[in-house]
């Protein structure tokens, strides 16, 4: 481990530029890595790690792991932030049904698929009103929003413009308060991470449930976990089993899918990415002894099987706001697809956060702004 690694994995200082970098680095580095091994049931620990293994053999070629639909939209948002100084729905919107116009076979599924195509039509006014259409009206619960929210927690400074402009990325294509809020979660949690705030990781958990306590009291989102017949404050239940299982000396995988979950469902997984950050904070039976903290993260985060290439890029996202960019092997780095376009919008939102004095939002456009949309009836979920 490099001596950066160690202080970081330490709580030790990093800088912010550093935790910008490793933020979109290891997003991407997730994802692609990840890719192996989505929508297994059972990865055992020493399949992983021979996976990984062969990650690190720089004789093995010029082979490079691809990224999926969750890198080409976080690249997307990404992009419209800086394009447009802030957040365009109208731009953010088109940039996605380019991208995927583009590059289709990246693994999109199939319900944002059709969100997308008519996100391409020049006629669209409302570019809010496909997801608001999904599945008959009651909208998508699926992680897509939340795979792709980090650079909106690297655009702004406060949590409150966090929340909010995590939310409405998200309802681009997510309508159901059960996706946006797992978007909402999932940017609260690396705008807590590049603040240092995981090396208090009592702390950082607490300060989530916090947040999400006020976003769940909505009445969409009242609305939607009756309808789904959830408990009252979703998000907050499993942040309240995360916070149980970190405090418990030992803790099976078996028990963090049965308790968390490993799917593609928004809350199936952003619970179960922080946890897997959190969980391997400290060294972990099983895992090599010179991996470090963000090694550790997605490692574990693959162990787990089910959606590991999403859980692997919003964990990665987490930990790498931590642990900064010197934590992310350069082997991996350079087997993964779209490493250095990352590190470079990093750098470029890291210049944008600077530019902002502490008291400044960045400019928005407010046109089109999207109403909460509810349903009594069980909404379908997707990427």
């Amino acid at each position: 481990m490099s001596a950066a690694a160690r202080l970081a994995a330490v709580g030790g200082p990093v800088s912010t530029l550093s935790r910008f970098r490793g933020a979109l680095v290891a997003a991407v580095v997730g994802d692609c890595i990840g890719g192996e091994f989505e929508g297994a049931e059972d990865v055992p620990l020493d399949r992983v790690l021979q996976h990984l293994s062969g990650v690190e053999d720089e004789s093995r070629g010029d082979g490079i792991l691809q990224y999926s639909d969750d890198t080409a939209m976080m690249r997307c948002v990404a992009d419209s932030l800086l394009t447009r100084v802030g957040f365009d729905e109208q731009d953010m919107a088109r940039s996605f049904a380019k991208e995927y116009s583009l590059a289709p076979g990246r693994g999109y599924g199939s319900g944002v698929i059709q969100v997308l195509r008519k996100l391409a039509s020049p006629q669209l006014s409302d570019v809010f009103q496909p997801a608001r259409a999904q599945f008959g009206g009651r909208g998508s619960f699926g992680n897509g929003g939340a795979m792709r929210v980090a650079p909106f927690a690297l655009a702004f400074r406060s949590a409150a413009e966090v929340r909010k402009y995590s939310r409405l990325g998200a309802m681009l294509t997510h309508s159901c308060s059960l996706g946006y809020n797992g978007a909402v979660l999932q940017g609260l949690a690396v705008h807590l991470s590049l603040q240092g705030a995981l090396s208090l990781p009592q702390e950082f958990i607490n300060r989530l449930i916090s947040e999400m306590e006020v976003v769940e009291k909505e009445d969409s989102a009242q609305r939607d976990a009756k309808a789904l017949n959830l408990a009252e404050f979703p998000y907050c239940t499993r942040l309240h089993r995360v916070k149980e299982l970190i405090e418990r000396s030992s803790v099976s995988v078996e028990e963090v899918i049965s308790e968390l979950g490993n799917g593609i469902a928004a809350l199936q997984s952003v619970p179960t990415a922080i946890f897997c950050v959190l969980h391997c904070l400290e060294p972990r039976e099983g895992l090599p002894e010179r991996y470090g903290g963000l090694e550790r993260t997605i490692a574990y985060s693959l162990a787990l099987g089910g959606d590991t290439d999403t859980i692997a890029c919003m964990a990665g996202a987490i930990a790498g706001a931590h642990y900064g960019i010197e934590a992310v092997p350069r082997s991996w780095q350079m087997s993964c697809e779209g490493v250095e376009e990352a590190d470079h919008l990093a750098k470029r939102l890291y210049k944008l956060y600077q530019s902002q004095s502490s008291g400044d939002a960045v400019t928005m456009s407010d046109s089109n702004q999207p109403q909460s949309h509810a349903s009594n009836q069980h909404p379908t979920h997707t990427n």
